[in-house]
C-alpha cells in the first residue's frame, strides 16, 4: 500500500504481485487521469445546479489534469448540459474537455410502457456522457421506500393463501409441491410459524430489496450500446463485511454486471467501490487499509477477466464519505483512481478542495 506520494497523473504497473503508480505528465499518452465525480442525488433544481457548478469551476480554474463529473437529477441534465459546453468552459475557466455530464441511473429498455423510466438513448440525446449504474441507493435501499416488503408480508396471511390455493387447485397442471406447501402453511397449528415467517420476510426485504445484479447487467449493456460510459457501482453492507463475505459479494456483483462486456469495451467502464456502511449521515469512511485491499481485489479480478493491460487502465473509484480532509490520503493508495462523492459535492468549497487534492487550496 502506497501512502506517501500523491500523483495527479500516473501510469500503473504490476510488479512482484503488487500494483503501484508511476508518475506521469497529464499530457503523456496513456497516462491515467483521476476522476472526481459529484453525485447530487435528489438535490438542487436546475438553476441551483448550474450555480453550484459555476462556483466549483471558479475555484478550480485551469485544472486540466483530472476529469470532473457532475450527476444532477434527471430534471437538471439538459440545463447543465447547456452550461458545460467545452468552448465556454475553456474561455471562462481554462477547462472544458475534462468535464463530463453524468446521469444517476438509466433503464435497460429503449422504449415502451415503463412509466417514470429514462432510456440510455434518451440520455445520450441530451448530452449525457456517463451514467451511474448499480448505486447502493438503488441496489439496497429501494425496499425501504416502495412498500414491496409489506406487500409480500400481507400475502402470508391464511386468507390470502387459501384464496391462492383455491385458484391453483382449479388450474391445469398445478405444481404439487406448491399445493403441499400452501396446505401446510394454512394449517391452524402452523399459524405461529406463518406469522413469524411474515415478520421475518418483511424485515429482510425492507433492508435488502433493490435492483438485482441481472437488472444492473442489462443497464450496463444498454448504456454501452448507446455510447455512454458506465460508472458501475459495487459494495457490501455491514452484515457482509462482518461475516467476511465482502470479496464473495463483490465478485458476484462485478462478474454478473460485466457479463457480455467485451474486452475492447472495458475502457468505457469505470468501477466505483462504495461500501454501503460507509455512506450517509453519521457514517465513517472505510479505513485506508481496507480501501486499498478491496481496490486490489477488484483490480486482480479484472485482470482474471480481461488481462493485465485492461486491469491496469480501468479506473476504480472510492465512494463513501469522501471529504476534503481524507481525499489526499485516499488518492495516495495505489489502486484508487478517483472518488464518487455524495454530500461533499453539494458544497462548492468542499468539492473544489477534493478536486484540487495534492494542490494548494484557494478557499
Amino acid at each position: 500500500m502506497n501512502t506517501s506520494t500523491t500523483y495527479r497523473n500516473y501510469y500503473r504497473q504490476r510488479t512482484a504481485d503488487r500494483w503501484r503508480k508511476i508518475p506521469a505528465e497529464h499530457l503523456d499518452p496513456g497516462a491515467i487521469r483521476p476522476f472526481l465525480a459529484g453525485n447530487w442525488k435528489m438535490n438542487l433544481i436546475p438553476r441551483a445546479g448550474v450555480a453550484l457548478a459555476a462556483r466549483i469551476f471558479d475555484l478550480c480554474r485551469d485544472i486540466k489534469d483530472v476529469d470532473l463529473g457532475f450527476a444532477p437529477p434527471f430534471t437538471g441534465l439538459s440545463t447543465l448540459a447547456g452550461y458545460i459546453q467545452p468552448d465556454f468552459l475553456r474561455r471562462e475557466y481554462g477547462i472544458g474537455r475534462n468535464v463530463f455530464l453524468l446521469a444517476q441511473d438509466t433503464f435497460f429498455e429503449s422504449k415502451g410502457a415503463f412509466t417514470g423510466e429514462i432510456s440510455a438513448d434518451m440520455l445520450a440525446a441530451i448530452g449525457v456522457d456517463r451514467v451511474i449504474v448499480g448505486h447502493s441507493d438503488r441496489r439496497s435501499n429501494l425496499g425501504k421506500y416502495f412498500g414491496f416488503s409489506s406487500s409480500v408480508a400481507r400475502r402470508l396471511s391464511p386468507e390470502f393463501l387459501m384464496h391462492t390455493l383455491h385458484h391453483l387447485e382449479q388450474s391445469e397442471n398445478p405444481n404439487p409441491q406448491v399445493i403441499t406447501t400452501l396446505n401446510h402453511l394454512i394449517d391452524e397449528k402452523n399459524s405461529g410459524m406463518l406469522a413469524g415467517l411474515a415478520t421475518f420476510l418483511e424485515t429482510e426485504l425492507t433492508e435488502r430489496a433493490g435492483e438485482s445484479d441481472d437488472a444492473i447487467r442489462r443497464k450496463v449493456q444498454a448504456a454501452l450500446a448507446n455510447g455512454l460510459q458506465v460508472i458501475l457501482c459495487c459494495g457490501e453492507n455491514l452484515e457482509a463485511r462482518n461475516d467476511g463475505e465482502t470479496f464473495t459479494l463483490l465478485e458476484r456483483q462485478i462478474t454478473t454486471s460485466l457479463e457480455g462486456v467485451a474486452r475492447h469495451a472495458m475502457p468505457e467502464v469505470i468501477i466505483a467501490y462504495e461500501p454501503i456502511w460507509a455512506i450517509g449521515v453519521g457514517a465513517q469512511s472505510a479505513p485506508l487499509e481496507q480501501i486499498s485491499e478491496v481496490h486490489d481485489f477488484i483490480r486482480n479480478l479484472l485482470m482474471d477477466l480481461y488481462g493485465e493491460q485492461v486491469a491496469a487502465q480501468v479506473r476504480i473509484l472510492y465512494g463513501g464519505n469522501v471529504k476534503p480532509d481524507n481525499i489526499e490520503a485516499v488518492m495516495q493508495l495505489a489502486g484508487v483512481d478517483g472518488a464518487l462523492v455524495g454530500g461533499a459535492s453539494l458544497n462548492a468549497a468542499d468539492f473544489a478542495k477534493i478536486i484540487r487534492f495534492g494542490l494548494p487550496n484557494v478557499v
